[in-house]
């Protein structure tokens, strides 16, 4: 379609708005203002501007729709065509000729701004040659915003809304800025307690990285609730931004904020949202800033969206965890049962008590001392810095030093929920016995099913294993459902705790939540014993398959069970 455009002048978008946080959420306005009405200002005030297409027919009022056909969720050739004649004729910088897709309009302006060629397969851009100069640029005063949104707009094109801060100390001031907002909105009742808890834990963020980036919506339907999160947080960035912008025209400050409107999508219901620190990336290798921005793409791609009201939900918290367990993987680390990627085999026959001796050993090893433990690990070498106990005066035999080092606590969470019988308790708790004396080490112990019983310290050291059986039998055994998540709130609730090697028992008849919560890192799993092992497999393999946006290295952590 061949479009002429009259009496119009030239626009330079600006991605700014500020959408309201009350009522029904309506981004259309907010569209129309920063969109349309720029490409419809009037070159002469006195006649407005005119676009004709190709037969004559005045399209002046088709401008929206002309654009949000570029939108959808397909790609449709005809409409890219016609918005990139429309925003080439009205634009001051937009190059109609563009690969790009009209969804990245202002990634084609901020390029166009500084000269650019559109990226392609004969053009190229990269952290090394652009994104990081341009961070510099950025931070020293010899380039504008543009460049560096341009550069990683160029060289990575997610999908996805950000705001950059100059640096850690530039985002901290906003938070600051923010918590005052947020005490007078409270003050006013205007806050509802999910946003609140929410914005709490904003305030808790820390940008000292490349990016900090979050999950906002799950869909364009999600999170649009009066005073939502997603909505409230993009309003304030976009209100901070706009003062920012304000004192830095009248030289009362520099600007260290700024928009990063990828996609034209995003930045008027953004599903995600990401934090950039310009400094950090002026600082970092090119290796580092690519593997950053190439993991949020690759979250932005995941299938596994999980937003929840209760808690912040980080965008590449599941790449990241996957990340390390196949770096865990690849570096083969000794004492790390399975040291392997996720996908591992399990055992075709249950293990015996030296295969799980074998790998609580190598997981207590690859934990490492600590200060003070009930794990005592006595070594004894020859020396002749010491004096012979039997015969201090003859320097020719050596004495013997002792040394006294500590191995992290072990703590023991059986299962005894109703599936679980009397006999595989006492198997269960027997083999545990064994072990703990071959380890010559006490432990702690509580039972639990949907209740969780007391902590208690049980003694090995010195008892034979009927006097240990004993002990074992005065301990309180609560009976019920199943519920895992209690005992990782209960270890994550204490720091002494978190830093032993917790070990579960069970017979993995639990179903994980659907939402992310935090997994104990030094918390691992081993099979009850008298069960059908086919079946012990089936429900661990089902358990693990249930934790991958949780803990993806689960099944390194199911001792006894994997090869």
């Amino acid at each position: 379609m061949t479009i002429t455009v009259t009496n119009q002048k030239p626009a330079v978008l600006d991605a700014l708005h500020t959408i309201s946080c009350t009522g029904d959420y309506d981004p259309m306005p907010a569209i129309q203002k920063v969109l349309v009405d720029p490409l419809l200002e009037p070159l002469n005030p006195s006649a407005p501007a005119s676009i004709v297409d190709g037969s004559g027919h005045d399209i002046t009022g088709d401008v929206l729709d002309i654009i949000m056909r570029c939108l959808g969720e397909t790609m449709d050739p005809a409409a890219e065509k016609n918005a990139k004649a429309l925003l080439g004729q009205t634009m001051v910088s937009y190059d109609q000729g563009t690969p790009l897709p009209v969804g990245e309009l202002f990634a084609v302006q901020a390029g166009q701004q500084n000269k650019w060629p559109a990226p392609s397969a004969r053009v190229l851009y990269s952290a090394q040659n652009d994104v990081i100069p341009a961070a510099k640029g950025l931070l020293a005063g010899s380039a504008d915003e543009s460049a560096f949104f341009a550069s990683v707009a160029y060289t990575y094109h997610p999908n996805t809304l950000g705001f950059w801060f100059q640096s850690s100390a530039a985002f901290d001031g906003f938070k600051i800025w923010l918590n005052q907002q947020v005490q007078t909105m409270a003050g006013a009742n205007a806050m509802p307690a999910d946003t609140l808890r929410l914005l709490n834990d904003f305030a808790n963020l820390s940008l000292k990285g490349l990016t900090e980036s979050l999950l906002l919506r799950k869909d364009d339907s999600d999170g649009n609730d009066e005073f939502s999160f997603a909505r409230l947080v993009i309003r304030m960035l976009m209100t901070y931004v706009d003062q920012q912008r304000k004192a830095a025209s009248t030289g009362a400050a520099a600007l260290d904020t700024g928009i990063m409107p990828f996609t034209v999508g995003e930045l008027f219901c953004p599903r995600s949202l990401v934090l950039v620190n310009v400094e950090a990336h002026a600082r970092a290798t090119a290796a580092k800033v690519t593997g950053e921005w190439n993991l949020i793409n690759q979250s932005l791609a995941s299938p596994v969206k999980v937003v929840s009201n209760a808690a912040l939900s980080k965008l590449t918290s599941l790449p990241r965890a996957a990340a390390r367990a196949a770096a865990m993987g690849a570096r083969q680390q000794p004492g790390q049962p399975g040291s392997r990627s996720a996908q591992v085999k399990f055992r075709k026959a249950p293990p015996t008590k030296l295969d799980l001796f074998k790998d609580i050993t190598r997981v207590l090893k690859r934990m490492g001392k600590v200060n003070k433990s009930q794990n005592v690990y006595r070594t004894t070498k020859t020396t002749f810095l010491k004096a012979n106990r039997r015969n201090p005066d003859d320097f020719n035999k050596p004495g013997r030093i002792t040394s006294v080092q500590y191995m992290p606590d072990l703590h023991v969470f059986i299962d005894t929920s109703g599936s679980i019988s009397e006999e595989n308790y006492q198997e269960a708790v027997l083999m545990l016995i064994r072990i703990a004396k071959k380890l010559n080490v006490n432990l702690y112990f509580n039972s639990f099913s949907h209740m969780l019983s007391q902590e208690t310290l049980l003694k090995v050291e010195n008892k034979s294993t009927r006097q240990i059986w004993q002990e074992f039998r005065k301990v309180p055994k609560v009976t019920g459902g199943t519920e895992f998540k209690q005992v990782w709130d209960y270890i994550n609730a204490s720091p002494v705790r978190k830093r032993r090697l917790s070990l579960m028992i069970t017979d993995f008849e639990w179903s994980p939540p659907s939402r992310r919560e935090e997994h104990p890192p030094n918390l691992y799993y081993a099979p009850c014993s008298a069960m059908d092992w086919k079946y012990m497999v089936r429900s661990a393999e089902a358990y693990a398959n249930g934790m991958q946006h949780i803990d993806p290295s689960i099944r390194q952590k199911l001792l006894g069970m994997v090869l």
